[in-house]
Order: C-alpha cells, then sequence, then structure tokens
C-alpha cells in the first residue's frame, strides 16, 4: 500500500501502458454480461466505454505532470481512481442504451461499483508499479554503468588532484617570498593572508578528488524482465478480493462458501507447487512450474464456476484473470528484487569509488595538511612574533624574518612533496599493546598480513583506525572489557582481502550500527550482531583497485540487470 500511494504522487502513474491495460481489462473482464447480447456489440460497447475511460485517464497524466505538489498529485490521481470506478457502470449502461443493447437488471449497483473498484485498483495500481520499478531499475543500471566508469578513471582523477595539489602548495609557497613591506603592520597582513592560503590548504586536502565532477548520466535500454516467485498466499488474496463482488452477483449463495474454499485450496496449491525441493535449485525449471500451475488453477476455477451456474463469460474470467495475476505478482516480485539488488550494487560501486579516489589522493592529501600546518602554525606565527618584537624593525631582523620565511616556504615544499605516512605492522602492535594494559585483548596476525601493512602504509591507516574503533567500542559497550583482534589475508569473489576482525562479548544493541558518515564506514567496515558476540569487520582491498560486487557476471557492464 506504501508503495502504491508513492507511486500515485509520483507524477508518472499514467503511462502509455496505463491506457493498454484499459482497453484489455474492458474488454475482457468488465465486458457487459447480459445474456442475450451478441458478441460483436459486447466488444463495442466495451471499447466505447474503454475509450472514454482513456479520455479520462489522458486528462489525468497532463495534470499530475503539471502539478508541482506531490500530495496534491497523489490526492488527484487517488480520486479520479475511485470517481471512474465506482461510475464506470453507469457510463457503460449509457453506452449500452445508445446503442439499444440490453442492461444488467437494476438491484446490482452497489457490487457492480464495488467490482470496478476493486479491479481497477488492482490493474491500474499493479501496472503503475510495475512500470515504475522497470524505470526506477532502468535508472538505477544506467547510474551503475555511469558510477563503474567512472571507477575506471580513478587514477585519471587522481593524477589530475596532484597536479592541482602542487599547483595549490607552489602558489603558497609564492606567497610566503612574495616581498612585502617589512613593518608591523606590513607583517600582520602577511599573516591574514597566510592563515587563509593555510584555510585554502585544508579545504582542498578534505575535498574528494571526484568531488567537483558531475556524473553524466545518459538514458540505457530497459533492463530484462524478471520473475520471481511472489509470497506464498499473495496471489490467491488478491484474486479472491478481485472475483468476489463477480462471486456475489453470480453465485449462489449456498454454493459460495464451497466456491470461495475451493479457490484458496487451488490457489495455495498453485503457489506451494514450484516451491518443492525438487524445483528450488533451478530457477527456469520453478519458473516453468509455476506458469504451469497458475494456468491449471485457473482453467480448474473456470470449471467450477460454470458448473455452478455462472454464464460462459464470466465463467471464463478465472481462465484469464488468475494467470494474469500471478505473472503479474511474479514480474513485481521480480522487479522489486532487481532493483534492490541494483540499488545494493550501485552502493557498493559508490563506495568503491569512494574508497580508490581517497587511497590514490591520500599522499597528495597529506602533502596539503602538512603544508597548511606549516602555513597556518609556523609562517604566520613567524610573522605575528616578528610585529609584536619588533615594533620598529632593523635591517637586521628583516634580514632574520626573511631568512625564516624562505627555510619555511622549503619546508612547505618538502612537506607537500614528501608526507609522514610511515604506519605499518609494528604501529598496529604498538596500538594493541597500549589497550592491552587496560583490558585483556587477544590478537592474531597472519604472516602474509604483515607483509601488506609493511608494504602498504595507506593499508595499515584503514586497520589500525578500524582496531582502534573496535577496541574502543569493547572498552566502553562489552559486557566483559575484553577483545579479540584477528587480522587475515582471505579469498573472496573479488579477489584477496584483508580481513580486519574485532571480537567482543555480549550482544550488540538491535539499532547499533556504525555512522554513515564515519571514517571506518567509509573503509567498509560494518557492525555484525552475532550471538553474544559483537563483531566490527571489514574487507580492505590491498593496494589500489576496483571493487565491484561479485553479483555482476561476464557482460553485466552492458546491462547489469
Amino acid at each position: 500500500m506504501t508503495g502504491l500511494v508513492a507511486v500515485c504522487a509520483s507524477g508518472r502513474f499514467v503511462s502509455r501502458y496505463t491506457f493498454a491495460t484499459i482497453l484489455v481489462v474492458s474488454v475482457v473482464v468488465l465486458a457487459p454480461t447480459p445474456d442475450p447480447m451478441h458478441p460483436g456489440l459486447r466488444i463495442l460497447i466495451a471499447a466505447t466505454t474503454a475509450s472514454l475511460f482513456g479520455c479520462e485517464w489522458g486528462a489525468v497524466a497532463l495534470a499530475e505532470r503539471a502539478i508541482r505538489r506531490r500530495a496534491v498529485r497523489g490526492a488527484v490521481v487517488l480520486a479520479t481512481l475511485a470517481v471512474s470506478s465506482l461510475t464506470r457502470p453507469t457510463v457503460q449502461d449509457a453506452v449500452s442504451v445508445a446503442l439499444g443493447a440490453p442492461v444488467p437488471p437494476p438491484g446490482a449497483e452497489l457490487l457492480r461499483a464495488a467490482t470496478n473498484l476493486v479491479v481497477w485498483t488492482l490493474a491500474l495500481g499493479g501496472t503503475a508499479l510495475l512500470v515504475d520499478a522497470a524505470r526506477t531499475t532502468r535508472q538505477t543500471n544506467t547510474l551503475l554503468r555511469t558510477v563503474l566508469a567512472q571507477l575506471q578513471s580513478s587514477a585519471v582523477r587522481a593524477r589530475r588532484f596532484t597536479v592541482e595539489a602542487r599547483a595549490a602548495t607552489m602558489r603558497a609557497t609564492a606567497l610566503i617570498r612574495e616581498p612585502f613591506e617589512a613593518t608591523s603592520e606590513g607583517a600582520r597582513l602577511r599573516a591574514a593572508t597566510l592563515r587563509t592560503a593555510a584555510h585554502e590548504l585544508h579545504s582542498l586536502a578534505d575535498r574528494s578528488a571526484a568531488s567537483s565532477e558531475r556524473l553524466e548520466v545518459v538514458d540505457s535500454p530497459s533492463a530484462r524482465a524478471l520473475f520471481r516467485l511472489p509470497p506464498v498466499g499473495a496471489l490467491t488474496a488478491f484474486y479472491v478480493v478481485a472475483v468476489l463482488p463477480y462471486a456475489l452477483r453470480t453465485v449462489d449463495p449456498v454454493a459460495l462458501p464451497f466456491g470461495i474454499a475451493v479457490t484458496l485450496v487451488c490457489g495455495l496449491a498453485a503457489e506451494l507447487a514450484p516451491r518443492r525441493a525438487r524445483w528450488r535449485r533451478s530457477v527456469r525449471r520453478r519458473l516453468r512450474v509455476f506458469v504451469v500451475s497458475i494456468v491449471a488453477a485457473g482453467v480448474v476455477l473456470g470449471v467450477i464456476a460454470g458448473l455452478q451456474g455462472v454464464p460462459w463469460p464470466v465463467a471464463a474470467l478465472p481462465v484469464i484473470v488468475f494467470p494474469a495475476l500471478g505473472m503479474a505478482a511474479a514480474r513485481w516480485r521480480g522487479g522489486e528484487h532487481a532493483l534492490a539488488v541494483e540499488r545494493r550494487r550501485l552502493s557498493a560501486a559508490i563506495t568503491a569509488r569512494t574508497r580508490a579516489d581517497d587511497r590514490d589522493t591520500r599522499s597528495s592529501r597529506a602533502g596539503l595538511r602538512a603544508a597548511a600546518d606549516i602555513l597556518h602554525r609556523d609562517a604566520q606565527g613567524a610573522l605575528v612574533l616578528f610585529a609584536l618584537r619588533c615594533p620598529e624593525p632593523s635591517p637586521a631582523d628583516r634580514a632574520e624574518l626573511s631568512d625564516v620565511l624562505e627555510h619555511l616556504a622549503c619546508a612547505v615544499v618538502t612537506a607537500s612533496e614528501a608526507p609522514v605516512t610511515g604506519a605499518d605492522s609494528r604501529a598496529l602492535d604498538a596500538l594493541v599493546a597500549t589497550w592491552a594494559l587496560a583490558m585483556r585483548v587477544e590478537v592474531a596476525i597472519d604472516g602474509d598480513a604483515r607483509l601488506l601493512l609493511d608494504a602498504d602504509p595507506a593499508l595499515a591507516d584503514d586497520t589500525i583506525d578500524i582496531v582502534a574503533e573496535g577496541l574502543l567500542n569493547a572498552a566502553k559497550h562489552a559486557r566483559h572489557r575484553a577483545a579479540i583482534v584477528t587480522v587475515r589475508v582471505c579469498a573472496t569473489g573479488a579477489g584477496p582481502r584483508l580481513r580486519v576482525e574485532v571480537r567482543s562479548p555480549g550482544a550488540a544493541a538491535a539499532p547499533a550500527a556504525l555512522r554513515a558518515g564515519s571514517r571506518i564506514a567509509l573503509r567498509g567496515a560494518r557492525l555484525v550482531a552475532e550471538p553474544d558476540t559483537t563483531v566490527l569487520i571489514a574487507d580492505l582491498p590491498p593496494g589500489p583497485g576496483i571493487v565491484v560486487s561479485t553479483e555482476h557476471r561476464s557482460g553485466a557492464a552492458v546491462d547489469p540487470a
């Protein structure tokens, strides 16, 4: 129901498929039912009513695309759906009278209105949900392709960012060396200028290499139609709701409970048949069994309706409606699953892009921060100290200041080009040893993991951040102050990964989770609740690389869905 309300307010409830659904439902399901009517006249009346109905929904399509407020759009769609469904029997009878055809006897107006309301809500709402799921999946696939293409160019962006960082550092160095009036006031003004330059370097260091790049999304072909079995009982429940108004009008009250019981038995049997153990290993076989079972159930329900004395046009409805509802439910479930999968893959791809950019530009950003610290702390401090100590500077004071600034300019260049990034496995050992003074910590780091940590300072930094966070959480929240730290190399579908685990006794609180924007969350760390244990775990890629969901197979870059 939440999804239906959302799609009603989306501004895209009406699509070209809506009009096709109106025509099919009007001619097949809601055609006039009086017995003496000729089939050709019956189709003509149904088609004429569908045309009037379609014109009404065409006006709704124009209105919902012109209205800006979501609540108003949803109200217009829902009001039109209710009013048009309830008044459609009257319109169809008017068309029948105009063409000289018989109309149903009076007394069933309420049931006919209820029938139309249920059928049109299911038909038009289901069509809108299917179209919206397909459109959203296609857009997600398109964005996924774009992000994956951006991932391929991570090295190019890193080089561009490095060039930009070097240019910013050179500008700051030139600003230190630029001549100025060596007076107390002049030194204060130059100090303020250097402070601004330091802030700019810090801002550049905090900016992602790709933050200034806008994703250029190009539309792509529709995703392939996917089918998955709907939840057990959902199809039968939809069918019972759809045909109950018909049954109340056409079936004898004595036979009605028997018909409902047979419908439940046939529907549930059709839904459970493809779920037998022998079909579970093959998706295609399971779907084939599902199609056969829902068609067979529809035929059985149609035969039973005919035996109960239901006129043939109405008795034939189960043969069409039950399989149609089943395929629509399977398509909707498949689209929902495909959308969830693509969103997870998109999230993984964006996270991988962020990690790749962070890793490839980490040295440049560390250099920018080191240069900014020298500008802010040392160069600005030297100028302020000069202004305080030498209100009337002598030539010797000016020469000394010039030497100091030249030395700091060289220090800025050195810091930006060779920042200190010396984390390794020994730094991790030191961290664990420090925590071991306050609580019991067991640690296991295999030989391959140590080699990776010693060879990759960036990887060592990430590992230290994750272990430090896990030990801190264990100290604050664990039932007993104890932790087990494990660092090892393991094989995954995306290649070897450095698996970092910090286990602490005691189950985490139900809503416990890492803050979405935290540093370790961006590194891929996650909290896993196990029985009586809380685990902070992360699988870190060794060295620069691209991490894509293992659900991608060959050719997935062309059609991810």
